[in-house]
């Protein structure tokens, strides 16, 4: 089986690569429809020092009392579409630490998040090297795991994110969520800087449902730069979590010198 997946995975990143290069010459940028997601979010205080670091100096820091913010996010949809490619269903999974609006869109935090992008994977190879094209450091994950599994009252969830690459973070998420009742407009910026420019990944949902009720712990490598930031291996339980289903939403990224 490993030897198939050997070369599986480069045949398909191939392809897509190929897929981007022809999106590019028909304009560039990339426009992404997601349908049928539900995803996972959480979000842990962190020392301001340490997420400065990581964060290049034009991008204004969320800091409060108890420090800088790491958001852990990670959806799966049913649906996932590049470019007006045809669908698949897969997962995409980021860590990021939190930002004040760089360009003045997404302003309002009960409707809106802008966060700076330190790690994207993603199963779904279109989207990977579109990514990849514009600058993001987007990682392949083929093994990438996301279950929601019904339990007698919540639903217990497990998420594993094993990135191909000698420097990518590997992280876990398990615990018990429950189904989002709370509808609401929401729009999620996040954003990336190198040598390419600035990367902007805004997603526009019309209505998704939250729940804040989840009880999810993370794990990673204490000596991952992630493990670093937490000074841990971990998170027993998110001070601020919560769950979303949302039936469609589209991003845009956008890439500026």
């Amino acid at each position: 089986m490993k030897r198939t997946i050997g070369w599986i995975i480069p045949t398909l990143l191939a392809t897509a690569a190929l897929q981007v290069q022809a999106d590019e010459r028909e304009g560039g940028g990339l426009n992404v429809a997601f349908t049928d997601c539900t995803e996972f979010v959480g979000v842990e205080p962190v020392p301001e020092s340490k997420a400065r670091a990581l964060v290049p100096s034009q991008y204004q820091l969320v800091v409060d009392d108890a420090g800088a913010k790491l958001v852990v996010r990670i959806a799966h949809c049913e649906g996932v579409a590049v470019n007006n490619r045809p669908a698949q269903a897969g997962t995409v999974a980021h860590l990021g630490i939190m930002l004040y609006s760089p360009d003045g869109t997404g302003t309002d935090p009960n409707t809106a998040i802008n966060n700076y992008t330190l790690t994207y994977a993603s199963n779904v190879p279109v989207l990977v090297n579109g990514l990849r094209k514009q600058g993001v450091p987007a990682q392949w994950d083929g093994n990438l795991t996301y279950e929601v599994t019904p339990t007698s009252a919540t639903n217990e969830f497990y998420a594993a994110v094993s990135p191909d690459g000698q420097d990518a973070v590997t992280w876990f998420l398990h615990g018990a969520v429950t189904e989002p009742v709370i509808a609401s407009p929401f729009l999620a910026n996040w954003w990336s800087y190198s040598k390419k420019g600035e990367v902007k990944m805004a997603t526009n949902i019309e209505q998704i449902y939250f729940d804040f009720g989840s009880t999810v712990s993370f794990f990673t490598a204490r000596n991952s730069f992630v493990g670093d930031l937490l000074g841990s291996n971990g998170v027993a339980n998110f001070p601020l979590s919560f769950r979303g289903k949302f039936a469609s939403g589209q991003m845009a990224v956008t890439r500026k010198r």
